[in-house]
């Protein structure tokens, strides 16, 4: 039986309602919330008020200014700088196959994409490096405690082989024409969870890469495409309070801007092409960073690469603060992303060609399972997945009709 669209059309009809309500609730509030961050113009009187919430162990996650002011009088966005006439970039991403326990055999396997763009340059053509690893040994394939390895785990451990592919890929073209700019799909502000069990080893691994990054002055860049992140709401409500109200209970919402994130703000504040100030994100993964050399501390910026006849469209990009340190660096970033996404339709061309490089498309893992299982059978070994695998494609793939027993 397939999807009953007769049942689900009047609950996306009061879905289509709801969001209308939320959407004229957040208009109400729009004037106040914009005022509050108009009137965020003293850097030094919001770190005053963050260090009273780290006094406070408050748990506060917004973003402290990095010496450029959130609002002063015709200081609020950054302009578009020149884009460089030569340059170098790299972006990585990635995708897997998860283990299935229905599937003949056990594995899973990540596929690593590195793209190269000679910026300038007409003669260079751009480059497509990938590179598949398959998993089937039992310590790669288990936990320590016995337990297959989860698909957050899988997850972590193909983000750490972006971010080394990512430097290896740069250390080896360290010598071509500057800038060099490596991006990470993705946040660059990374951790690991309880489900990732050599947490530890893994972490060290993604800070090694990061170090041979830094080693040859690489502009590392995370891009998060249309983010929903709200560090600078936070910091719009934290300096509501008063400072005995500056304590967890209260700075686990946003008050009555809940349900709204940065967006808001950065779409009527940023031109195209424009940037925000930069900021430092406010958290114990970042001060984790920080704690390992004050150059590794992750800032941030929002940009609109809406083109002049677009509605406007934020990126935030993350840099680390050997990057953020250096306006010109700064400049280059800025620049270079902007250009990128005019070649595509405001997102980075470099980044969506890696993507067409990592990603696994269905047909690639059946003809992967049909490699496998022909393999298994060369060795003599017994090829049979589960029934409830086979089950599923028989409902899914043709309807039978009943013969009786």
């Amino acid at each position: 039986m397939t999807l009953e669209f007769d049942k689900v059309y009047m609950q996306v009809s009061e879905m289509g309602r709801s969001f209308a309500s939320r959407d004229s609730t957040t208009a109400l509030l729009a004037q106040s919330v914009w005022d509050r961050f108009m009137a965020l113009n003293d850097n030094d009187a919001i770190w005053q008020k963050i260090m009273t919430a780290r006094q406070h162990d408050a748990g506060f996650r917004g973003a402290g200014p990095l010496g450029e002011p959130l609002n002063e009088p015709f200081i609020a966005a950054y302009p578009l700088p020149v884009c460089p006439e030569r340059a170098t970039l790299l972006a990585a991403d990635g995708s897997q196959v998860y283990p299935d326990l229905h599937a003949s055999s056990l594995y899973y396997l990540t596929n690593i994409a590195v793209f190269v763009y000679h910026h300038g340059d007409l003669g260079a053509l751009p480059e497509p490096i990938s590179e598949p690893q398959l998993y089937y040994q039992h310590d790669e394939l288990h936990e320590r405690d016995g337990r297959i390895i989860a698909n957050a785990a899988v997850n972590a451990r193909r983000s750490i082989f972006e971010m080394q592919f990512l430097a290896r890929e740069s250390l080896q073209r360290s010598e071509l024409p500057r800038p060099l700019i490596s991006i990470a799909d993705g946040p660059l502000l990374f951790w690991l969870g309880k489900e990732v069990s050599n947490a530890q080893e893994l972490m060290g691994n993604y800070h090694e890469a990061f170090g041979v990054l830094n080693t040859i002055d690489a502009n590392l860049v995370g891009y998060v495409d249309q983010p929903h992140s709200r560090f600078i709401l936070s910091t719009v409500y934290l300096s509501t309070l008063e400072d005995d109200a500056i304590m967890r209970s209260n700075l686990m919402t946003i008050g009555d801007m809940e349900g709204m994130d940065d967006r808001f703000l950065m779409r009527h504040l940023l031109g195209p092409g424009e940037r925000s100030a930069l900021m430092i994100q406010q958290s114990p993964q970042n001060k984790a960073f920080r704690d390992l050399g004050d150059d590794r501390e992750i800032v941030f910026f929002y940009v609109n690469m809406a083109a002049s006849y677009q509605e406007p469209y934020l990126a935030r990009v993350e840099v680390p603060m050997w990057v953020a340190a250096n306006p010109l660096a700064v400049d280059q970033v800025h620049a270079l992303l902007y250009n990128q996404c005019q070649i595509m339709d405001r997102y980075p061309y470099v980044l969506t060609r890696a993507d067409e490089c990592a990603v696994i498309r269905s047909y690639e893992k059946e003809a992967l399972n049909e490699m496998i299982q022909v393999e298994l059978f060369r060795h003599q070994l017994p090829v049979e997945p589960s029934q409830k695998l086979t089950m599923k494609g028989v409902s899914r793939y043709g309807r039978q009709q009943h013969q009786g027993v």
